[in-house]
């Protein structure tokens, strides 16, 4: 008898296999909830006598899927902490600058008087209201002081003058006494040395100060002007020194004839330079008296140096004058500094 090939048998088995695993697929799916149908309780009395106990039971919660993955966890992944956001900084607030002005000086007239500043080598007239460069509006204006409000930042910036009237003082008397305290000695301290006014001397005088012995000659002044000037025209004069000690400050007081001229401007000249200028003030009275203060940071010795250059516009054809009531040349340490007599400026004005 012939035996069937290995190949037919081999299909006969998984022909076999998967009738069976297509039977065993088409049969009854188990049960998916634990509650019974209502027939059923009455039909299984021993299910209905379990006690409640066992009904109450909870069964196994069914798992969770799994939710998607938000990152690939083979990723890198740094350790080091989140870095904070940065705070948004509000805008800087503005801040006002040094007042770029300088008081230059003062103007009494009979309607009242007006204060000049300066910037560079510009001179100008200011009252309350106005508005500088664009950046201060002149807030208020006194005998004493300027008081200014920076426009971008609101700022309120003050320019006091005050030490103008503390040098008139003492340029006419000398600085007022200290007061005593009230629980002072009967012996006060004696004063320190004050500067004197020293009067311009008569032509050909010398002023001498004994005080400090081997002291240098006396200091040299002269006039520099015009001979003649027309009506109506303005011009320039200079006063000069030359002096072989270092003027630290020379208040001054000065007469003309206002009825013949006008005061333009008064401005230190190049020994009184803007960078060497610790303070400078002046004063036109209406009775033709200037009164100048001038003090100087960094003082050296002079030679025919421009101390002071002033301005005068002529009204009339006459004789006009110009000279020195009062002056008090002061050294290093507020010593006064000698000096020779100085002959008052004279021009004609021609019609």
């Amino acid at each position: 008898m012939r035996r069937p090939p290995r190949i037919a048998v081999l299909i006969a088995l998984l022909a076999a296999a998967a009738a069976w695993v297509a039977i065993d697929l088409r049969g009854p799916a188990a049960p998916t909830s634990a509650k019974a149908p209502a027939s059923g309780a009455s039909q299984d009395p021993e299910r209905a006598a379990a006690p409640a106990s066992e009904a109450k039971q909870p069964g196994i919660p069914a798992r969770s899927a799994l939710g998607r993955i938000a990152a690939d966890p083979f990723s890198a992944h740094s350790w080091l902490p989140r870095p904070k956001p940065a705070a948004v900084s509000a805008p800087p607030v503005p801040i006002a600058p040094p007042l770029p002005f300088r008081f230059a000086g003062q103007f009494h007239r009979d309607s009242g008087f007006e204060v000049y500043l300066a910037r560079g080598e510009e001179v100008f007239a200011v009252k309350e209201g106005d508005t500088l460069d664009g950046q201060y509006r002149v807030d208020s204006v006194s005998a004493t002081e300027v008081s200014f409000v920076h426009l971008p930042s609101g700022t309120r910036q003050t320019m006091q003058f005050s030490a103008l009237k503390e040098q008139e003082l003492t340029a006419q008397d000398g600085p007022p006494a200290p007061r005593a305290p009230a629980a002072a000695s009967a012996s006060p301290p004696p004063p320190a040395p004050v500067a004197k006014l020293i009067p311009a001397p008569s032509p050909g005088a010398a002023s001498s100060d004994n005080s400090v012995p081997g002291k240098a000659v006396p200091a040299q002044l002269r006039w520099e002007g015009p001979a003649s000037a027309r009506a109506g025209a303005s011009f320039n004069v200079s006063l000069r020194v030359t002096s072989g000690e270092q003027i630290r400050a020379a208040p001054m007081q000065l007469r003309f004839d206002p009825a013949v001229l006008e005061s333009v401007s008064v401005r230190p000249g190049r020994y009184f330079s803007a960078e060497k200028t610790g303070s400078f003030g002046y004063r036109v009275n209406p009775d033709g008296s200037i009164f100048i203060g001038v003090s100087n940071q960094t003082p050296t010795p002079a030679s025919d140096a421009e101390m002071l250059v002033l301005t005068f516009k002529s009204i009339k054809a006459a004789a006009a004058e110009i000279s020195v009531a009062s002056l008090n040349l002061q050294g290093v340490a507020g010593r006064a500094i000698a000096y020779n007599g100085l002959t008052p400026f004279r021009t004609t004005i021609t019609p």
